[in-house]
């Protein structure tokens, strides 16, 4: 992606953590984004349509990156050697990036679009979970796989949602591990 795009990307991701610090997702305009942003109606047009988009691009960026086949070493982790079929790491490597934007995700989780938010990150990760359940990397229950695999979503988002509510003391690693130990 161009630098360009990334700086103006960046400026209107934190333009939009900064005023969901001041105000509930609700009464957050794109009007309050552009001028925080210092970027133009026009600029912001062409990257989003809604101040939805923006929050969804948050979750998009994480997991393309995440699932990605062409993975490089970053400033806080490093899973460029990992394997795609290493589902652990996939999930440790969903947190890293949550945490990276840990302003932005904790504004997020404090205001009324924590829901939308949280949807969309079920979203993202029902496949994953699905190919987790079916590889038996989660312990099969003696229940209906649909049961199964709403009952691990909804642990994974309550553990993001634990952890950012504790301040991200534990390492994405000591986080999946609970993750995962609560779903064998």
């Amino acid at each position: 992606m161009d630098r360009r795009i990334k700086k103006t990307l960046n400026a209107i991701y934190v333009a939009f953590a900064e005023t969901l610090k001041e105000k509930d997702y609700d009464e957050v305009t794109v009007e309050d984004i552009l001028k925080r942003a210092n970027v133009s109606r026009s600029t912001f047009y062409a990257h989003f349509k809604t101040k939805s988009d923006v929050l969804d691009s948050v979750s998009r960026n994480i997991f393309h990156h995440v699932f990605s086949h062409a993975l490089e070493q970053e400033e806080s982790h490093d899973f460029s050697q990992a394997s795609i079929l290493d589902y652990k790491h996939l999930f440790v490597h969903v947190l890293y990036h949550l945490r990276d934007e840990s302003e932005l995700i904790q504004s997020i989780l404090s205001r009324s679009c924590k829901t939308e938010f949280l949807n969309t990150l079920r979203e993202y990760m029902s496949p994953l979970i699905q190919r987790c359940l079916k590889e038996g990397f989660f312990a099969r229950k003696n229940a209906p796989e649909e049961l199964q695999l709403r009952h691990i979503e909804e642990s994974f988002l309550s553990s993001v949602a634990y952890w950012f509510g504790s301040g991200c003391k534990e390492s994405p690693e000591e986080m999946i591990e609970a993750f995962v130990s609560l779903n064998q």
